[in-house]
């Protein structure tokens, strides 16, 4: 071989050794962008961004009768046929080892009485059960007829 073919084999493999390093560097640098982005997404800090505002669970239902007006036109199956309902206003009780802002209602048929449970969470409903036993036995109650207006509506238009 000669001293020309040499250098020029010699710098073809130096080439090729510099273009597999800058590759190998690429997919390295590659490889840390998707696991520092994965980390970052994974954190609780935000890298994009304020961070986001912590929800309060105990956070009062300001708005809780309109939010039961809203559960009901899309659960109205069991209050048909209501006469009268009432309402108590949200307050804290012990659920567990947590507080929750609770409220109880009370619906009237012709020939039924029903006792709900709504539990709170983050100012939303969170829970709409059946009271059992005393729940409810010492709340005081307010009339809700906004309430039986719904249900008529909705019973109205089927």
């Amino acid at each position: 071989m000669t001293p020309m073919a040499r250098e020029t084999s010699r710098a073809v493999l130096g080439r090729a050794i510099l273009g597999r390093a800058v590759l190998g560097r690429a997919v390295l640098g590659c490889i840390l962008i998707v696991l520092l982005a994965a980390v970052a997404g994974c954190s609780d800090f935000d890298f994009w961004g304020k961070p986001e505002k912590a929800v309060d669970p105990n956070a009062f239902p300001e708005d809780y009768k309109k939010d039961v007006l809203t559960y009901v036109k899309t659960h109205p199956r069991e209050l048909l046929n209501a006469r009268e309902a009432s309402i108590s206003t949200p307050a804290l009780k012990q659920f567990g080892t947590q507080s929750r802002y609770f409220a109880c209602l009370r619906v009237n048929g012709p020939d039924w009485r029903k006792e709900k449970m709504l539990v709170f969470y983050s100012g939303g409903i969170n829970q709409f059960i059946d009271a059992e036993g005393d729940q409810c036995s010492a709340v005081a109650y307010q009339p809700f007829p906004e309430l039986v207006t719904e249900i008529s509506e909705l019973k109205g238009k089927k």
